[in-house]
């Protein structure tokens, strides 16, 4: 039997510059930007290959204490998260890429 742990954490996609110059984009399940709330993880982001998306879930682990800590990360979610949308990408328009856009 084979299983993974589960940590809640933060749902985020990484999306890192397609041209050299570009800015880190992290966004959450309902489509907003956040990358403001994860500095140091922007940073460490911004060392990553061009052009490539990540999908995955970030988690504040507390090393000293060998154990997830729920005292980091950006501001609590509302007491009743919107639902995410079943394999629906940020934008669906067939004209426009699914890439998120940093705020200008």
């Amino acid at each position: 039997m084979a299983y993974e742990q589960k940590y809640d954490g933060f749902r985020l996609l990484v999306f890192t510059p397609s041209e050299p110059g570009g800015q880190v984009l992290f966004q959450n399940r309902r489509g907003a930007l956040i990358q403001d709330a994860f500095p140091d993880l922007v940073a460490a982001a911004g060392q990553l290959t061009d052009g490539l998306v990540l999908d995955g879930e970030v988690v504040a682990w507390d090393v000293e204490a060998g154990a997830l800590s729920c005292n980091a990360g950006p501001p609590t979610a509302p007491a009743t998260p919107e639902p995410w949308p079943p394999a629906c990408p940020p934008s669906t328009s067939p004209s426009t890429s699914s890439r998120p856009t940093a705020p200008s």
